[in-house]
């Protein structure tokens, strides 16, 4: 092995500066390259603005308490650049990851690059960018570890993603579609819909979640039809209720495709309506494969097992109590409102201190405008900062919007610029009351110093 483990991140992460160019090409040349491991995959593929990786969480821990072998595959990860490729919960090592970095996908990118056409010191004309030389190597990662099953989330769209080589999923699995990266996929949510629809492919079953947006539905129905593929709308051809709620998490019930008696008194750890949508989602997902024959050990049994033991952090995860501290990895619009929702329907009538940063090309006013007063009237403090990320806005400008915001709306909020999260977190906490809420949120890229800082403040 040609490098160490700290070398072969720095290798992934100097990618990054080639950016984020969505097609098919490079990718599909690099796979080539390493053999094309991901045509032998069994694959669960899953798209959307919200939610996918809720949803493919869920899945992968279903089939895993099943006893089938599963990969999941994600983005962004939280802590550890490992987390977004695991097998049956356990991050790939630091040892494969060196090794398959130095001794495969490196040198095929190098080969596929054609570093010999490059102008003298200078970049190669068509890089392999960051997300795909990751996409690649967990591709080939799943394949040498032949798994049984492999959940994978799409990057950013569908239709140009990396992940979109997955030409004969088991299934297509698109989660709630709303405005975010505008700038990339499209201006409506109907836009935004047909490039998340770009992973359905022939005669593949689709899954569909509870869409808000009747133009999204119909575009993924669309879809589903012209591939000639069976189509099925989570929360009309499966059913989920909610029973009893707690900050521990849901009690729930589901019958659907593969479940025809309902399956009851699931726990489901995740809180929120939106969560409960996630979940129907992923069980519908989960009876198609059971129905079509391709999962039969799946069952109820495994239903509640699997459910119960997904871990899927910094989605309305709660550390502490007095005050407790909610970490929510919302970053645009869909996500502030369900923040927001489910803040007063867990946590009615306290008073907020929230953490807040953003990057810079989010749609932040309309974010804003969804978790300050007047639309949530609980808030009476705000400490902005910056989240670890080139695109992240600055506490300050952030700082500014926020005290705009409150400026237009006639009520004043205190807003305090802290340079990091974990600094952020530490003075919210010290202004609020034992009976108050302190609520990180803005970005998925803060979530992993947030809470590693809840940790050491509630002990």
């Amino acid at each position: 092995m040609a490098g160490t483990y700290a070398e072969a991140l720095e290798y992934i992460h100097s990618l990054y500066r080639f950016g984020s160019r969505l097609g098919l090409g490079r990718v599909r040349r690099l796979l080539a390259e390493l053999g094309d491991p991901h045509l032998g995959l069994r694959v669960i593929h899953v798209a959307g603005t919200n939610g996918k990786g809720s949803v493919a969480a869920m899945t992968a821990s279903v089939l895993q308490a099943a006893g089938y072998r599963t990969g999941l595959y994600i983005s962004p990860f939280l802590c550890d650049f490992r987390e977004r490729i695991s097998i049956d919960g356990r991050p790939i090592s630091p040892e494969e990851t060196a090794q398959l970095v130095f001794d495969f996908v490196k040198p095929a990118a190098e080969r596929v690059e054609g570093a010999g056409e490059a102008l003298a010191g200078g970049p190669p004309p068509d890089p392999i960018t960051e997300f795909e030389f990751v996409t690649a190597l967990g591709f080939l990662h799943f394949a040498r570890c032949q798994v049984d099953f492999l959940v994978a989330e799409v990057g950013l769209g569908g239709r140009f993603d990396g992940t979109n080589v997955i030409d004969r999923p088991l299934l297509a699995v698109i989660t709630s579609i709303g405005l975010d990266h505008t700038d990339r996929l499209g201006s409506t949510v109907e836009a935004i819909a047909a490039e998340k629809a770009g992973i359905i492919k022939r005669s593949a079953p689709v899954v569909s979640a509870p869409q808000s947006e009747a133009g999204a539905l119909e575009v993924i129905r669309a879809a589903a039809r012209r591939r000639d593929c069976p189509f099925y709308l989570a929360g009309r051809d499966s059913r989920l209720a909610v029973e009893a709620v707690s900050l521990r998490g849901q009690t729930v019930s589901f019958a659907g495709p593969g479940f025809p008696r309902p399956e009851a008194g699931l726990h489901l750890p995740l809180l929120g309506r939106h969560q409960a949508d996630n979940a129907v989602t992923a069980l519908t997902a989960l009876g198609v494969l059971r129905e079509r024959g391709l999962a039969p050990a799946l069952d109820g049994r495994v239903l509640g097992d699997g459910l119960a033991r997904t871990s899927w952090p910094g989605r309305f995860e709660v550390f502490g109590d007095r005050p407790p501290i909610v970490i929510d990895g919302a970053h645009n619009p869909p996500g502030a409102r369900a923040l927001a929702s489910t803040l007063r329907e867990y946590l009615s009538g306290r008073r907020i201190f929230l953490v807040l940063g953003l990057l810079g090309d989010k749609d932040v006013d309309q974010f804003l405008s969804l978790v300050l007063p007047p639309a949530l009237p609980e808030v009476v403090g705000v400490f902005a900062s910056r989240p670890d990320n080139p695109r992240a806005m600055t506490a300050e400008r952030l700082a500014e919007l926020v005290a705009e915001h409150g400026a237009r709306c006639a009520q004043g909020l205190p807003v305090t610029v802290v340079p990091d999260v974990g600094t952020a977190l530490r003075l919210a906490l010290a202004a609020a009351g034992p009976d108050d809420v302190v609520c990180v949120a803005g970005s998925l890229y803060q979530v992993g110093a947030a809470r590693q800082a809840a940790k050491d403040l509630v002990g």
